[in-house]
C-alpha cells in the first residue's frame, strides 16, 4: 500500500508533486509493471486535490513513459518494453525468445494482387507483376507487438500464401524455395498515429504513436524477396539499431539507456 506524502518542495506545483511521488513509487518497485494506478477519486482523496490536478499529474507520468492509459482499463504502470534489435540478419522470433518471451503470429489474411509502380520498384519487378500481399500480427507472449503487411513476388514464390498460412516461420518457408540465407538491405523508420483498426489490433489507444518500420529483404544474390511495412507499438517496443558487432564485455550494448524525464531535464 502506498504511503501518503505531504511534504512538497517549495514552489513545486501540486500536479508535479503528485507525479513525482507516484513516479518515485513506481521506480522503487512498489507498483509492479501492469499494476493499476489508483483511481482519480482515490488520488483526489489521498492528496486532497481536484480532479483537474490529478489528471495533470497522470498526463505528466504518461509523457515520461511511466504509465499507460487505456480505455476500459484506466491508468496502469507501463510494462517493460521489448527490445527489437535491427541488424543485417534481424529475426524477430529470435529477438523475442532471447528476452524470455514466446513469439507467435496471427495470420490475418492474404491475396494475390498486381504490383503497383511503387511495389514493383521496391521488389525490382515489373509493374502489374503478381505479388502476394499478406497481413500478420506478431505477439510476444500474449502482448501484440506489431502488425505488418508483407509483399513477395508471386512468380518466384508461387505457393507462398498457402505455405505461410500453415508455417509462421519465414526461415522455414524460404528454405522450401531454396533460400538458406537472406539479409535486410534497407530500413526506414518513421512515426505516425494509428488508425482505429490498427490501435485495436495492437491494443493501444489511437492517441498512442506507432513506429513504422519499412524494410527490404534480399537473397544471397541481392535480389529482393520481401518488402515489409510493420507498425510497432510504441508502448511495447524499443527499436535498437546495432551498427557494428558488440564488443565482448561491452555493458552499454546489453542494457538500453534509462535516463528518465524530458531531454530538457538534467541527469
Amino acid at each position: 500500500m502506498m504511503n501518503d506524502v505531504t511534504i512538497r518542495q517549495p514552489g513545486l506545483p501540486l500536479w508535479r508533486h503528485i507525479a513525482q511521488v507516484i513516479g518515485d513509487e513506481i521506480g522503487a518497485g512498489r507498483m509492479e509493471p501492469g499494476a493499476p494506478i489508483p483511481s482519480e477519486h482515490e488520488l483526489m482523496a489521498r492528496f486532497d486535490v481536484s480532479r483537474h490536478t490529478v489528471r495533470q499529474a497522470m498526463a505528466r507520468l504518461r509523457e515520461l513513459g511511466m504509465i499507460d492509459v487505456s480505455q476500459g482499463r484506466g491508468a496502469y504502470v507501463r510494462k517493460e518494453v521489448l527490445q527489437h534489435t535491427i541488424t543485417e540478419r534481424t529475426r524477430f522470433a529470435k529477438n523475442v525468445r532471447e528476452q524470455g518471451l514466446l513469439p507467435h503470429n496471427k495470420f490475418l489474411g492474404g491475396e494475390k494482387i498486381a504490383a503497383t509502380a511503387e511495389i514493383a520498384r521496391l521488389l525490382d519487378i515489373s509493374v502489374k507483376d503478381p505479388v502476394w500481399h499478406m497481413t500478420v500480427v506478431s505477439f510476444a507472449d500474449s502482448v501484440p507487438i506489431s502488425v505488418g503487411r508483407l509483399f513477395h513476388p508471386a512468380k518466384r514464390f508461387p505457393d507462398m500464401l498457402r505455405k505461410r498460412r500453415i508455417n509462421p516461420d519465414m526461415i522455414d518457408v524460404y528454405a522450401q524455395y531454396g533460400i538458406t540465407d537472406f539479409v535486410r538491405r534497407s530500413t526506414w523508420v518513421s512515426t505516425r498515429m494509428p488508425s482505429e483498426m490498427e490501435a485495436q489490433l495492437l491494443e493501444i489507444d489511437v492517441v498512442d504513436p506507432v513506429l513504422v518500420s519499412q524494410k527490404i529483404d534480399v537473397d544471397a544474390d541481392a535480389r529482393p524477396i520481401e518488402y515489409n511495412e510493420t507498425l510497432f507499438s510504441g508502448r511495447h517496443v524499443r527499436l535498437h539499431f546495432q551498427t557494428s558487432e558488440p564488443q565482448q564485455g561491452g555493458k552499454a550494448d546489453r542494457e538500453p539507456p534509462n535516463l528518465p524525464g524530458s531531454v530538457l531535464d538534467g541527469p
